[in-house]
């Protein structure tokens, strides 16, 4: 926030306080505290504020996709200009692939929140290059179908209460980092080797 912005802002604000109780099985009954500054209760009733506070761990899993999923955890490139640049390639095949998940959801009566992101991609690149060799619009229009409806079979179950632990399963290679060119490593290698 820059200084004229934070200078911008108003000596004092009214925000709405809402509380409720979180109770997860098997774990312990919390109470919550939501600061809003959404104010009408008749408008925005508190059991709709804390519906939307229980979902906002769909956006860890949201982030998940992007980095673990869409393999954005590593950066390929180097200079910033370029780092930008995969940063929203990445932010824009996401938003295209959330796009295929709503209009499978609405073509086949599903809820998009229920279809599986990599289930999307997986069954976009099987069907790749059945629309690539497409020469034909009707042909094009068939193949996105027929895309939308393997997407609609992907679902997964709702599962409100889940929790996983935060630990890796697979442990790293204890392989030395690579700090010269490959050519260069092949050449030691063969040299080193009776």
């Amino acid at each position: 926030m820059s200084p004229e912005d934070f200078e911008a802002l108003p000596e004092t604000m009214v925000l709405r306080m809402v509380r409720f109780r979180c109770q997860v099985p098997g774990g312990r009954t919390d109470q919550i505290t939501v600061i809003t500054t959404l104010l009408d209760p008749k408008r925005c009733l508190a059991r709709d504020i804390a519906a939307l506070f229980r979902r906002r761990w769909e956006i860890e899993t949201d982030l998940r996709h992007v980095k673990t999923t869409m393999h954005m955890d590593v950066l390929r490139t180097e200079s910033p200009e370029m780092v930008r640049k995969e940063i929203w390639a990445h932010l824009l095949a996401y938003n295209l692939i959330r796009t295929l998940l709503w209009d499978a959801a609405v073509h086949h009566s599903r809820s998009p929140l229920r279809l599986s992101f990599k289930g999307a991609i997986q069954q976009m690149m099987a069907l790749w290059p059945f629309s690539a060799l497409s020469t034909s619009r009707r042909h094009l229009t068939v193949c996105y179908h027929t895309l939308l409806r393997a997407i609609a079979t992907q679902k997964i179950p709702h599962r409100p209460n889940r929790y996983e632990p935060r630990v890796r399963k697979r442990r790293p290679k204890s392989y030395p980092l690579m700090t010269k060119p490959r050519h260069q490593l092949k050449k030691e290698l063969r040299m080193a080797s009776p």
